[in-house]
């Protein structure tokens, strides 16, 4: 039982971003992943922060609704 789990756990390992570079390479893997994953995080962490907020689009697509005060007459 013991020998089926650690098969499923280590496929399970093999399949996720991190898993391979472990299975491949070890600990060096594991740095160079992690370090490319961060550098990619503050890369966008850039981006993001020089975007201005009017470039975005609006929540409800821009439609401008009226209110009226009639009511039903």
């Amino acid at each position: 039982m013991l020998k089926e789990a650690a098969g499923i756990a280590g496929g399970a390992l093999l399949l996720t971003p991190l898993g391979v570079p472990i299975f491949l390479y070890g600990v060096a893997g594991i740095l160079v992943g992690g370090a490319g994953l961060i550098v990619a995080d503050s890369l966008l962490k850039e981006v993001m922060s020089q975007m201005n907020i009017s470039d975005l689009p609006k929540a409800d697509g821009g439609v401008v609704k009226e209110i009226s005060s009639v009511s039903g007459q």
